[in-house]
C-alpha cells in the first residue's frame, strides 16, 4: 500500500510535465490570429511604407533569392484599401526597364489570415509576361512585418518588410 501511495505522486507529475511540454509544441506550431485592427499596423489607417529587407527562397536555410537585388530596391506603400503601391527602385528584376510591379494584401476575418500577394510583369514588343506569388503573414510589429509560405518550423519563400 505505500508503495501505491508514493507512485501516485510521481503519476502525476509525469502526466503534468507530459501535459505541458504537448501544449507547448501545439503553440509553437500555430499562426497568428489577426484582427482588422492589427490592420493598423500594416497601414497606419491611411498609408504606410515600408522596405524589404530580404526576400528567401528559403528562409529556414538563409538561402537569399537571386532576385533579393531587384526586390529590396523597391518601396512597398500599403494602403487602406488592400492595395500596396511598388515604386521600383534602379535594379529591374529583369532585362531593361520593362517590368511592371503590383501588390495586394486580403484580410479573411473568419480565419484571422492576411495574405500578400505580388505580381511582376515583364514587357516585351507588345508581349506581357507576368509571374506571381502569395504568402501568409506571419509576423506583424509596428516596425517589422513577415510574409512566408510553409509551415512555421519550415519557411519556404519570405519577403522581410521594414518600416521605412
Amino acid at each position: 500500500m505505500s508503495t501505491l501511495k508514493l507512485a501516485m505522486p510521481l503519476i502525476l507529475l509525469l502526466i503534468i510535465f507530459t501535459g505541458c511540454s504537448q501544449n507547448d509544441d501545439e503553440d509553437d506550431n500555430r499562426l497568428e490570429i489577426y484582427t482588422s485592427n492589427d490592420l493598423d499596423l500594416i497601414h497606419n489607417n491611411s498609408s504606410k511604407t515600408w522596405k524589404l529587407e530580404a526576400f528567401y527562397d528559403r528562409h529556414e536555410n538563409n538561402r537569399i533569392s537571386s532576385l533579393n537585388d531587384c526586390f529590396i530596391d523597391d518601396t512597398y506603400i500599403f494602403k487602406t484599401d488592400n492595395e500596396v503601391e511598388v515604386i521600383s527602385g534602379g535594379e529591374g528584376c529583369y532585362y531593361g526597364n520593362s517590368e511592371i510591379t503590383d501588390g495586394r494584401y486580403s484580410f479573411y476575418a473568419e480565419s484571422g489570415k492576411v495574405f500578400f500577394t505580388m505580381i511582376r510583369q515583364k514587357v516585351t514588343d507588345n508581349i506581357v509576361r507576368s509571374s506571381s506569388f502569395t504568402l501568409e503573414l506571419i509576423v506583424l510589429k509596428e516596425n517589422r512585418m513577415v510574409f512566408a509560405s510553409g509551415d512555421k518550423s519550415n519557411y519556404g519563400r519570405a519577403l522581410i518588410f521594414v518600416k521605412n
